[in-house]
């Protein structure tokens, strides 16, 4: 995947030198209540394998860099990240979304986003709202680190 810029923020490709800070992240209990298939713990090791996943299946995922590894953004079968709680609040997940976005819609042929947030995760529901998604309804679905049928609110974000 190319490398998206804006002002404050890089979304690159994964390096392999990634693997611990994205552990380390992804083993925030914040952010790990909110991820309905990532293993728990996720080692360094599941990072390594995540990263050459990407990188083989080239999957448009990118990591989110503000001169380090801040997060994840992706298109990997829906519209979904992740940042590390010591940059909440700031406008990254809005920056880095429009960036991912406008990718979509100009330069890989979709005409329709889908984002599946769990229906408790009140801050990607006011993420999806500044970015234009639209609330479709309600779903369900296994969450393997509650260990439960929780429910989702799907979104959706056609381009116009």
């Amino acid at each position: 995947m190319p490398q998206l810029k804006s002002s404050r923020l890089v979304l690159r490709p994964f390096k392999m030198t990634d693997a611990s800070p994205l552990a380390r992240l992804t083993n925030d209990p914040r952010i790990f209540r909110n991820l309905l298939r990532t293993a728990y713990p996720f080692e360094a090791d599941d990072a390594r394998r995540l990263i050459w996943r990407i990188a083989e299946r080239r999957l448009p995922v990118w990591a989110v860099d503000d001169g380090k590894l801040v997060g994840l953004i992706g298109l990997s079968g829906e519209f979904g990240l992740w940042l590390d709680r010591r940059v909440w609040g700031n406008g990254y997940g809005e920056e880095a979304g429009r960036l991912v976005i406008d990718y979509a819609f100009q330069h890989m042929g979709i005409g329709t986003l889908h984002a599946n947030p769990l229906f408790d995760n009140r801050a990607s529901h006011r993420l999806m709202d500044k970015l234009g998604f639209v609330a479709t309804g309600r779903a369900n679905a296994f969450c393997r680190q509650r260990g439960k049928i929780v429910p989702l609110r799907p979104y959706r974000l056609d381009k116009e």
